[in-house]
């Protein structure tokens, strides 16, 4: 006999008569193995985020190397308006090197005009991209030098064209040069070389 399904035994045709079972598997079957889906794994994360990381890096060296170049400004109106708003004649500055460019200006005239004190300062970026600055004021050179450079230093005098200044050095240890033109003081200082401080503080009439 054999087994048909999982209930019935049918005759086996072999001649002796006994029954068999025949048709019937024990095995188990086994599972297939799930593949994983592609760029779940951490390494996966990280490879797609490389050329990300890389595109950045390249944006900060890109402006790291350029540098944002610093504007250009025209001093003459603030020269002109501190010499109308000052109680005394102030000097200006004259031309300078063609290379070189004003980079800021401003008036200090906080008491009106025709009173002291009023103070004009004007920054300037020289041919070798140092600063250099001039501070002109409508008070003696020692009460300029006090309101402007606290703690400057004596450091003798320096040669400007055919005269001397009074040399000194800043509490951020650059060179100034200072003087009196009529009844104004003028002070040049900044990092830029001696050769160009005494440039412009030349140029002052």
């Amino acid at each position: 006999m054999a087994r048909a399904g999982n209930d019935r035994i049918l005759p086996d045709p072999r001649a002796d008569g006994r029954a068999t079972m025949v048709g019937v598997s024990t095995q188990t079957p086994v599972p297939t193995e799930r593949r994983r889906r592609p760029g779940r794994s951490f390494t996966g994360l990280l490879w797609s985020l490389l050329p990300i990381v890389v595109v950045v890096a390249l944006l900060v060296l890109w402006q790291r190397g350029a540098p944002t170049p610093v504007p250009s400004v025209d001093p003459r109106p603030d020269v002109a308006y501190a010499q109308r708003v000052s109680p005394v004649p102030l000097p200006a500055p004259g031309p300078l090197p063609g290379d070189w460019r004003a980079t800021s200006s401003h008036v200090d005239a906080p008491a009106g005009e025709k009173r002291s004190p009023v103070t004009l300062t004007i920054g300037y970026l020289t041919g070798e991209n140092r600063f250099a600055e001039v501070v002109i004021g409508d008070r003696p050179v020692g009460l300029l030098l006090d309101a402007t450079q606290p703690g400057a230093t004596a450091a003798g005098t320096a040669p400007v064209g055919a005269t001397r200044w009074q040399a000194f050095r800043t509490q951020r240890g650059e060179q100034l040069l200072a003087t009196t033109i009529g009844k104004a003081g003028v002070l040049v200082t900044g990092d830029a070389s001696g050769t160009d401080l005494a440039e412009l503080a030349g140029s002052v009439r």
